[in-house]
């Protein structure tokens, strides 16, 4: 994944949100739900790819927000 994409992601029990390339993430969310969105809306801030991993880990989905 390049550098300062974001990534939905699922890690003990919890859904959570990290952009590539910096140390920690945010969350745990509530739901997967909310961690896609905060998720989206973090990756249409930041104009990068928003991908979204199940919970074994394989990739989802993804969508650009960039140009």
């Amino acid at each position: 994944m390049p550098t300062g994409d974001v990534e939905t992601f699922h890690e003990g029990g919890a859904w959570y949100n990290r952009v590539d390339g910096e140390k920690g993430a945010t969350g745990p969310y509530r739901s997967k739900a909310d961690a896609i969105g905060e998720g989206r809306e973090q990756a249409r801030r930041l104009r990068r790819e928003h991908a979204v991993r199940d919970e074994d880990g394989e990739l989802d989905d993804r969508t650009a927000y960039g140009d």
